[in-house]
C-alpha cells in the first residue's frame, strides 16, 4: 500500500486490484506519480546476486521419464528455493535448462548432500511420486566417506538409535524419552584403505585409515545418516555440524547413489536408478583410487 508519491528507489511498482484504485490493476506507478490516496500496489523486491558457481552447476539427467526426471545433484545446491536462494536450486536451475516451469522436486534432498534427486514434471500425477515418499515406500542408498571403523564389516548390519531434534539446536541429539523417535538404518563397508582420506590437501585425515561406506535409511528423520556416522565415532568427512557445529567446513562426503520407486504412474513396476560408477567403483567418487 503507497500513500504520497512513488518512490524513486529503483524498483518497479505497479498498481494492485482494488475497487477503489484509480488505477488498472498491473498500471506502472512511475517513480515521483503524485497519488490521490493509499493506493494498493505490487511491487518486485530486490533479490542479492546468487553464487555464480550454483548458478553455473551441472547437474546430469540420469533418467527422463514422462511423469519424471531424476538427476545428479551436486553438494551445496539446495534442491527447492529457500529464503536465501531462488535461482541457484536444482528444481529452478532445470526448469530453466528443460523449458519445463511445472517441474516439482518430489522430496527432500539437504543441500550438503549429493546425488539422485526426483523432480515430478507432470502437475497431474506430482502427488503419485509425493506419496511414496511420505509413505516411505520409496528405497535410498547412500554411500559416505568416513574413518575406518572395525566392527563394521561387508555385510549389512542393522543399527537403531534414538533421536531427538531440538528447535533451534542445528544438531539432532541421541537419547532416550518419550519425545525420540528410534530410527533405524543398514550400514555396511564397501572397501577401505590407510592412509590419507581422500586427497593431500586434506591433511586432517592423514594416516586416518579410511573406508567407503553404504548406508540404507528405513527410517526418515533429520540427519540421520549423520548423526549416526557421529555416533559410531566416525563422522562423515567434511561434516560440519557433527562433532562440531562448524558452518561451511568443507564438503560432506555423503553421496544419494541408488533410489528405487514408481517412476510411472501408469503401472506399480517399480525401477532403480542408480549412478553406476558409484556401485561399480566405490572409490572414484571422492577423487581417491583404491590401491
Amino acid at each position: 500500500m503507497l500513500s504520497g508519491c512513488v518512490p524513486d528507489d529503483g524498483r518497479t511498482y505497479l498498481a494492485a486490484a482494488a475497487g477503489d484504485s484509480p488505477y488498472e490493476p498491473g498500471t506502472l506507478l512511475a517513480p515521483g506519480l503524485v497519488l490521490s490516496g493509499r493506493t494498493p500496489t505490487w511491487v518486485y523486491p530486490d533479490f542479492p546476486e546468487e553464487p555464480a558457481e550454483l548458478l553455473e552447476a551441472d547437474i546430469p539427467v540420469l533418467y527422463s521419464g514422462s511423469d519424471a526426471v531424476v538427476v545428479d545433484k551436486p553438494h551445496g545446491l539446495p534442491s527447492t528455493p529457500n529464503g536465501r536462494l531462488l535461482r541457484a536450486t536444482a528444481q529452478s536451475l532445470m526448469r530453466v535448462r528443460l523449458q519445463e516451469p511445472e517441474l516439482v522436486a518430489a522430496h527432500r534432498l539437504d543441500r550438503d548432500t549429493r546425488g539422485l534427486l526426483v523432480l515430478a514434471r507432470n502437475p497431474v500425477t506430482r502427488g503419485f511420486l509425493q506419496t511414496q515418499f511420505q509413505r516411505r515406500e520409496v528405497s535410498k542408498t547412500y554411500q559416505a566417506l568416513a574413518a575406518d571403523i572395525p566392527e563394521i564389516g561387508s555385510q549389512w548390519q542393522e543399527a537403531q538409535l534414538p533421536m531427538l531434534k531440538i528447535k533451534d539446536d542445528p544438531q539432532v541429539k541421541v537419547v532416550d524419552g518419550e519425545r525420540s523417535r528410534l530410527t533405524v538404518t543398514r550400514i555396511r563397508k564397501l572397501a577401505s584403505r590407510a592412509g590419507m582420506g581422500v586427497t593431500p590437501s586434506e591433511d586432517t585425515h592423514a594416516g586416518t585409515p579410511t573406508a567407503v561406506y553404504e548406508l540404507q535409511p528405513l527410517t526418515g528423520y533429520t540427519h540421520q545418516l549423520r548423526v549416526l556416522m557421529n555416533h559410531l565415532g566416525a563422522p562423515i568427512y567434511g561434516d560440519d555440524t557433527y562433532p562440531e557445529y562448524r558452518p561451511g567446513a568443507g564438503a560432506l562426503r555423503l553421496r544419494a547413489v541408488a533410489i528405487e520407486l514408481a517412476l510411472v504412474a501408469s503401472t506399480k513396476n517399480r525401477q532403480r536408478v542408480v549412478i553406476a560408477r558409484c556401485l561399480e567403483a566405490p572409490w572414484s567418487q571422492w577423487g581417491s583410487k583404491r590401491p
